[in-house]
This record gives structure tokens, C-alpha cells and sequence, in this order.
């Protein structure tokens, strides 16, 4: 089963930030900020966008390089861009331009007779940790919500460097967003724009409920250096050169995503000592301290990032993680899970850990079922929650169909979901579709020959439905040889046993 903790995209680079002439702008309500970026934020195909410029009949909407042009494209290949009184314009020909080659950011244009709000520009520089900011967009259809419709969401800051990392990313954010908000406003609690939302963190489990934007002081600098005007309120501002805690700490997030944890401990500890005081810091180094096995020191931290801020979900839910997988502390992780969701409802992550908890360790399958129903209702792209759910429908709740249907599910959200595979095969045999079974199983190898599961799975499959003993007894020698060096002694046992009835040893 998959648990989901969080850590944040890798990202590398520089960056100018950019001072408001008007400093002192009071804060609005959230109701009064959601009807700006209403009213600044449209539509670009598959994307959203952010309304910043008019120029006679011309307006300019500022969006994500990835997408107008997709991934690995110079094709442009948007057409149409949907405003906020539901009017579609055609995008200007030769209108679409990435910024930089290097920067995740992109301009297009349209023509219209109406009028349309213009985004008011805010200090992205001043954004510190911990300062509310909301994201809007339009999230891409799903099978309940079938058409595009506006969100808006409210979160946090986890950082804000100096530097400008990988695609111009920069900023970091714990709002919970969704795919086809790519490109839409991150504002500031006056309204102001301060970022372009440009992707959710993700792991091999889904989003991790991080998100990374590009500061608004970025596209200025670019803007400038390419020739596009902007409001002359706007001035650049040369960044300090002394390096600051966060710069540090999306240091240490870069090397996490390439698995160099004692680089990623480096550089948290650098961020720790320039701010001794930044809870996010020690919730991310009690996550490298855990992947290192160092749980009393990452249970540590976790405590110190929540006695500095007793608001943080994401350390809640990571500490819940803690406790369960090596404390055995039951009441404790689900204290923490409780937690977790009480300050952040819109957590989906947490949910799925807590589901996790009451089918595994608390034997409440109908309350685990509600709280993966409620992850995935906030998260219709969440594969691992699908597949927990299969989990919980084939094992506690007698529903087979059910199970291989969001086993299926899973599958199709993220391809690579290797257990899927397993569990799915295992469903398969029980429906008596043996090829179908079968092939599960040689996928799950082929994505991971160490899967000892799988070969064990397969052998079993091979033995008694397909009569190739000699498979059989090829697929359990290598689930027991795998099982050994894994330390799974529990199933070491049953490979064992199982190669005796087939009059097999285990060499």
C-alpha cells in the first residue's frame, strides 16, 4: 500500500525581484481576492492563464511555456483562449512566445471588444513563509466534474528564494491545486499577482501537496529584457546578494529529487543555521533523516517544526508516517493524521494515510473507505488512493469488481504503479482471467525485477492454474532468493513451503 508524505520538485538559477511604487496596500478578505482572480484569471486550451495587459483591442495573457508548447515542443499548440464571461478568442497568430528557453513562462495574445480586468502586479520579494497566498485555474475534466470550472485555493508559502531554480521556479506553495491550473495567478492577500502557478510536486505516489510558481519578479526582468511594456509602477529591484535560508532549503529539495540525501542534509542544516526558526526547514530534514533511518533524530524534528509552528499539516501528517512505520504508535499517528486534516481539510494525502491506518491497524474498513472516498473526491487524480481503496474493496469489503475497477484506475493515472500490477493480477485469478493474470505479473517484473512479490505471485499462478511446473518452480527459487536479501523472512517461509509441494528446494 502507499502512504504519501511531501517533498518539492528539483529546480535550478537567479532571479530580480520586483517593488510596487504603492508599498502599503491593505489586505483584502479571501472572498474579495477570489473575485479578482475570477475576473484576471481565463482559460488557454488545456491550461489557465492570467489576463496582464491591454493594449487598444489587444489584450496579453501571461501563462506556462508548458502550456502552449508542451514539454519538449517549439510548436506552439494552443488556439483559443476563454475569458471569464465565457467568450472564446482565437489566439493572434504568431502571438505565442516563450520568455526563455530555459523558463517554464509564455505570452500569447487575442483580440476583443469587451473589457477585461487587468492583473495588478505585486512584491513577490516580500513573500516569506508562512504568508497566505491563493492559486486559481481551471482544472481539466474528470470523470465526476466534466467540465472546466474556476478554482480558487488557499495555502501557504513553504519558501521563497533568491535564486531561480529549474524552469524559473522559485516559489513554493502547500496549495492543494489541481492538473489544468498550469499557468493561473497566485495572489497575494491584497489581490496583487506575485506568481504564475506552474506545477504540483509529485512522487511515485502523486502530487505531495507542494507546488512550485514563478515569481512575478522574474517575468518582469524577462519582460524587460524582451521588450514587452508594463505598467510603469513597476521597478525592478536588485536582489541581496547574501544567500538565505530558503535558497538553502530548495537547495536541499533539489538534491532530495535525485536521492542525494547527504547533500539534501547538508543543505537543510545550512538553512537551519541562518534560521534557527524556519519550522519547514526541520520537517524537511526530519524526512531526509527518515529516508536515512534516523528516526529518533527525524521524529525530532518533526516535534521542533511543529512547536515552531503548530499550524503545519504537512509535518503532522509526515510525523503520523513516522509513527506508524516505526514506532508501532497507533493513537499517535492517528492523533497526528486527525491533526493534519483538521488544519488542512483540502489534505488529500493525509486522508489516504489515514485510511491506510484504520484498514491496517485499527480493522475499521468502512471508515477507511470514507476517508479514501474523500481523498480521491479531493484529488481525482490520485492513483495511489484508488489503489488502496482496490486494496480495501478486495480484502475487507468482498468487492472484486470494485477493487479491479480502481485498480484499473490507478493503472491508467500512473503506468508505472508497480504494485498495481501485482494486486491487479492477484484479482484477476480470482475473476479467472489466467492471461490477464498472467500479463500483470510479467509487467510488475519488467518494472521491477527485484519485486519478489511478483515472481512469487506469478510462480503460484504458473503452478496451479497454467501447469508449468518448471516455471513455477523457476519464479519461486527467485522470489526466495529476493525474499532472503530483502529480509523478508515472513515470506521467505511461504516461497519455501510452496516449493516443497512442488517437490522443488529453494536452490
Amino acid at each position: 500500500m502507499n502512504y504519501s508524505g511531501g517533498w518539492l520538485p528539483s529546480l535550478i538559477g537567479t532571479v530580480l525581484t520586483v517593488m510596487s511604487m504603492q508599498l502599503t496596500v491593505m489586505a483584502k478578505s479571501p472572498t474579495e481576492v477570489n473575485q479578482i482572480a475570477q475576473a484576471i484569471t481565463v482559460r488557454v486550451d488545456e491550461g489557465s492563464g492570467i489576463v496582464i495587459k491591454k493594449d487598444g483591442e489587444v489584450y496579453t495573457v501571461l501563462t506556462a511555456a508548458h502550456v502552449t508548447f508542451g514539454e519538449f515542443s517549439d510548436t506552439a499548440i494552443v488556439q483559443t483562449v476563454t475569458t471569464s464571461d465565457e467568450r472564446q478568442h482565437q489566439i493572434i497568430s504568431g502571438s505565442v512566445k516563450k520568455l526563455a528557453t530555459d523558463i517554464d513562462l509564455s505570452i500569447v495574445q487575442f483580440r476583443s471588444p469587451y473589457q477585461y480586468q487587468i492583473a495588478e502586479f505585486g512584491d513577490s520579494n516580500r513573500l516569506e513563509g508562512g504568508t497566505e497566498v491563493y492559486v486559481a485555474g481551471f482544472p481539466v475534466p474528470t470523470p465526476v466534474i466534466t467540465e472546466r470550472i474556476f478554482v480558487f485555493r488557499r495555502g501557504l508559502v513553504s519558501a521563497n528564494s533568491n535564486k531561480v531554480f529549474k524552469g524559473g521556479y522559485g516559489l513554493l506553495y502547500d496549495n492543494a491545486t489541481l492538473p489544468g491550473m498550469s499557468g493561473g495567478p497566485v495572489l497575494n492577500q491584497q489581490g496583487q499577482l506575485v506568481a504564475m502557478h506552474g506545477k504540483g510536486d509529485q512522487d511515485d505516489r502523486g502530487k505531495t501537496g507542494f507546488n512550485a510558481g514563478i515569481p512575478i519578479s522574474r517575468f518582469v526582468d524577462l519582460a524587460r529584457k524582451t521588450g514587452i511594456s508594463l505598467a510603469g509602477s513597476l521597478v525592478p529591484t536588485t536582489r541581496s546578494p547574501i544567500p538565505k535560508a530558503d535558497d538553502f532549503l530548495i537547495a536541499a529539495t533539489e538534491k532530495w529529487g535525485r536521492k542525494d540525501f547527504q547533500g539534501a542534509l547538508i543543505d537543510v542544516n545550512k538553512a537551519i543555521s541562518l534560521n534557527p526558526n524556519l519550522a519547514s526547514a526541520y520537517s524537511r530534514r526530519g524526512s531526509i533523516k527518515f529516508a536515512l533511518k534516523n528516526i529518533p533524530e527525524a521524529l525530532a524534528d518533526y516535534n521542533r517544526a511543529i512547536s515552531l509552528n503548530p499550524q503545519f499539516a504537512l509535518a503532522y501528517n509526515n510525523r503520523g508516517l513516522l509513527k506508524v512505520d516505526n514506532l508501532n504508535d497507533v493513537p499517535g499517528a492517528l492523533a497526528d493524521y486527525n491533526r493534519a486534516i483538521s488544519l488542512n481539510p483540502q489534505f488529500a494525502f493525509a486522508y489516504n494515510n489515514r485510511g491506510l491506518l484504520k484498514e491496517d491497524k485499527l480493522n475499521e474498513p468502512q471508515a477507511a473507505l470514507a476517508d479514501y472516498n474523500k481523498a480521491i473526491s479531493l484529488n481525482l487524480q490520485y492513483a495511489s488512493a484508488y489503489y488502496n481503496r482496490g486494496i480495501l474493496k478486495d480484502e475487507k469489503l468482498n468487492d472484486v469488481s470494485g477493487a479491479l475497477a480502481d485498480h484499473n484506475k490507478a493503472i491508467a493515472l500512473k503506468p508505472q504503479l508497480t504494485e498495481a500490477y501485482n494486486s491487479r493480477g492477484i484479482l484477476k485469478v480470482k475473476l479467472s482471467d489466467l492471461q490477464g493474470a498472467l500479463a500483470d505479473y510479467n509487467t510488475a517484473i519488467s518494472l521491477n525485477p527485484q519485486y519478489a512479490l511478483a515472481y512469487h505471485n506469478r510462480g503460484i499462478l504458473k503452478a496451479k492454474n497454467l501447469t508449468d511446473s518448471l516455471g513455477a518452480i523457476a519464479d519461486l527459487r527467485q522470489a526466495a532468493r529476493l525474499h532472503r536479501q530483502q529480509g523478508n523472512t515472513k515470506f521467505l517461509q511461504q516461497t519455501i513451503e510452496e516449493l516443497r509441494t512442488l517437490g522443488a528446494t529453494e536452490n
